[in-house]
């Protein structure tokens, strides 16, 4: 069972989450998932403030260390700043990456190919899949990663994927 969730704060639709019982991972991860889509996708921009555990537990009716551990993994990832008492916010993007973070990085990537490879993926679909998600990132000037302003995304054709993908 699925439920919906939009979250509105000062007037404004903030967030949309959705929590689905009926799944395997747990509700943390679920969030976490959602939150950093909505970061990485631009939803949710540097330095927006994030509703306290304590709100954002009550509206979604989980418990309240559902939320401080999805915002701890948050964090942990870089994609949120915690400061004691005073909120949580949105992360600005890294300058740099470090070697030993890009290294753990890799690896992870690494260990998703080989699990979509297990799946039944081919080499094309992991290629044209990763083209798409790398492609509809933005990047931090606001256009999408590897694209200039203006220039519209590839369409891919691929019959193994059942047709048109927008990148």
């Amino acid at each position: 069972m699925t439920s919906v969730y939009s979250i509105v704060y000062n007037g404004a639709l903030m967030l949309t989450l959705a929590i689905d019982r009926s799944l395997e991972d747990p509700v943390y991860q679920q969030l976490a998932n959602q939150v950093r889509r909505l970061i990485a996708s631009g939803a949710l921009g540097p330095g927006t403030a994030l509703p306290s555990v304590r709100q954002l537990a009550g509206d979604l009716g989980v418990n309240l260390n559902t939320i401080a551990r999805a915002y701890r993994v948050l964090e942990s990832e870089g994609f949120l700043v915690i400061r004691d008492r005073a909120g949580v916010v949105v992360a600005a993007p890294a300058e740099e990456i470090e070697g030993s973070a890009r290294a753990k990085l890799l690896e992870e990537m690494r260990a998703t190919l080989a699990r979509l490879r297990q799946a039944g993926m081919t080499t094309e679909e992991l290629l044209t899949v990763a083209r798409r998600e790398v492609l509809a990132i933005p990047a931090p000037d606001g256009c999408t990663a590897g694209r200039k302003p203006g220039h519209p995304a590839p369409t891919v054709l691929s019959s193994d994927m059942g047709g048109p993908w927008q990148e």
